[in-house]
């Protein structure tokens, strides 16, 4: 409260961006940004962390609101900064969905769709319990709070206005794009490995017996194997689970450390 009878303009200019950064870190973070969850409570929980952050961390800005446009440019650039912050976790989490699509393409369950309240779009069903099996490990595993212990310590990392976009920022960014499709892959790979020996045997029997329908056995073999492993690989799921956090904490830190 010292800071606040000082200079009480200036407590406000940078409690603002402190908020700034933190709303919009809630809106783009998985578990938080959920659009289920009340604005209400987004709101409610990115101001009493900023309050918390402001009371712990003594911090400084160049200008104040009384400049318009310096302070605008400010807001936005922390604003950017919470939301790739938020991203970065994002795109972790992405990793699962993706894995479960491919999952789904050999099933052929491809045409059964889900509503994903988070990213608004359609997703397999395969995709969709994935994300959300990962969302409890998440929250058994503690692991948002290293993501919001992620999002304090940026503030000594990257102070109030001082963030810089740099180009190992993007190449960071962009190899983590090229790793996505590949841990995505290896997750799926088991079932794609069955079902291409489900397609190798049913190629032989159609050429061994062309009067049998492949496309009549071929399609409830394929569901019925694809769930038999598909249980069987979710025993593992929790070292999955433990991989992905670890690489998206990483990309986190990469992600901040691109700023600093």
């Amino acid at each position: 409260m010292e800071l606040l009878l000082n200079d009480p303009f200036t407590y406000l200019d940078i409690f603002l961006l402190i908020f700034v950064r933190m709303i919009s870190f809630f809106i783009s973070v998985p578990l938080f940004g959920i659009r289920t969850i009340p604005k209400t409570a987004k709101i409610t929980m990115a101001f009493f962390m900023a309050v918390i952050i402001i009371n712990l961390n003594p911090m400084e800005i160049d200008v104040t609101s009384a400049s318009v446009v310096p302070y605008a440019l400010l807001v936005i650039k922390e604003f950017i900064v919470g939301w790739l912050i938020g991203f970065g976790a994002y795109l972790a989490f992405s990793i699962i969905t993706l894995a479960g699509q491919l999952i789904d393409y050999q099933i052929g369950f491809t045409m059964v769709n889900v509503f994903d309240p988070l990213s608004q779009i359609q997703l397999t069903i395969t995709g969709n319990l994935y994300y959300y099996l990962l969302l409890l490990m998440m929250l058994a595993t503690n692991t948002h709070f290293f993501l919001i212990k992620a999002l304090t310590e940026s503030f000594k990392w990257i102070p109030l206005g001082k963030a810089v976009f740099r180009p190992g920022l993007y190449t960071s960014v962009l190899s983590f794009f090229t790793e996505y499709f590949v841990i995505a892959l290896k997750i799926a790979a088991p079932m794609i490995g069955v079902m291409l020996i489900i397609n190798v045997v049913l190629g032989i029997l159609a050429r061994a017996t062309p009067q049998m329908n492949m496309f009549v056995i071929g399609l409830p073999l394929k569901l019925m194997v694809g769930l038999v492993v598909l249980l069987v690989t979710l025993s593992v799921f929790p070292n999955v689970s433990g991989w992905i956090f670890d690489r998206m904490l990483s990309f986190v830190d990469l992600i901040i450390k691109g700023m600093s």
